[in-house]
């Protein structure tokens, strides 16, 4: 069965579907030539224009769906691979500005990389502006192999082809990882996986310990740092995690 053209695209399957280094793609998006965007789920927004760098003020509304994100906010989030925000641009009225009124109050949006889509409209301006081709369909199929993917709450994911069920901990470990994958810091240092996963456990092993194979799911530099194990080209540093690795 055809499905139906899809109305965007995860911003990380982009550079693949393009056949574009990663670091060129998030070029394009901090320095506008590439709109990004995020769901926002229903908040009152005050909407603007920017003139001499202060906000005038147009409109009070409440505001659901797609808003841009700003490219300095962009680069925000793929060097930590998460920013609360709460100023956006709107897609629907060209050079306005939203942010989340204080009145009443509503809370900052936490955006990760992996929230980001760009909209159809977006990349067909996009691939025509710059001549960009998307690959053919047996590539993109080979490519999407060694993807990595996830349900919501990590419990479940697919890596490399191979499906893995993970505990609560482990799937905080790996969604840690998973931000860090899409961001421009993608080795993690045991100790901060550990904090951020809210355990107790002295090594990274140890949260692991239930599963065998789990050098398949992370790999380390042998110098305390973590990454998931998927095809990120060549790096010589890069080996999996045997039973003699360092520990955390």
């Amino acid at each position: 069965m055809a499905l139906p053209e899809k109305t965007y695209d995860r911003l990380h399957s982009l550079w693949r579907r393009w056949e574009l280094p990663q670091e060129d793609v998030y070029y394009a998006v901090e320095n506008g030539l590439l709109r990004v965007c995020v769901w926002v789920p229903l908040r009152f927004m005050e909407r603007g224009v920017i003139k001499n760098k202060k906000f005038i003020y147009e409109e009070h509304q409440p505001e659901e769906g797609f808003v841009g994100v700003r490219p300095e906010d962009f680069h925000r989030i793929c060097s930590t691979g998460c920013a609360k925000l709460r100023i956006f641009r709107s897609t629907k009225k060209a050079g306005h500005i939203l942010r989340m009124a204080y009145e009443p109050p509503q809370p900052a949006l936490s955006v990760r990389i992996h929230d980001l889509v760009v909209l159809r409209e977006d990349r067909l301006a996009f691939e025509e502006a710059y001549d960009v081709k998307a690959i053919g369909k047996t590539q993109q199929e080979k490519t999407a192999k060694q993807e990595f993917s996830a349900s919501q709450d990590y419990h479940a994911i697919t890596i490399n082809g191979e499906e893995f069920h993970l505990g609560d901990v482990q799937a905080r470990v790996v969604e840690q990882l998973h931000d860090a994958l899409q961001s421009r810091t993608q080795w993690v240092h045991g100790k901060t996986l550990i904090y951020g996963a809210n355990s107790k456990a002295i090594r990274l092993r140890d949260i692991f310990k239930s599963k065998r194979d789990w050098n398949k799911i992370i790999a380390s530099n042998g110098r305390g740092y973590y990454r998931l194990n998927v095809a990120q080209g060549t790096d010589m540093n890069q080996k999996s995690i045997g039973a003699d690795s360092i520990a955390a």
